[in-house]
């Protein structure tokens, strides 16, 4: 009963793992960073400041690059 709860557990977080693995991997870090790195230059040349640089300034990039918003 142990050993198939132990198989269990590990079959569980091998899953899961490999479910987060394949979500992350779906995210174009290329788009994404080009995409981020367009929106902040946009907001600093329309005068903005340190909020440039947070992530509502480039919150459509995660969907538009297919990522998952965080």
């Amino acid at each position: 009963m142990i050993r198939t709860t132990q198989l269990m557990t590990l079959c569980a977080f091998v899953f899961g793992i490999s479910f987060a693995t394949t979500a992350f991997a779906a995210c174009n870090s290329v788009c994404f960073s080009q995409c981020q790195t367009r929106a902040i230059d946009r907001c600093l040349a329309a005068g903005g400041g340190e909020e440039c640089y947070w992530d509502s300034t480039y919150y459509q990039c995660y969907r538009q690059c297919g990522c998952i918003i965080p």
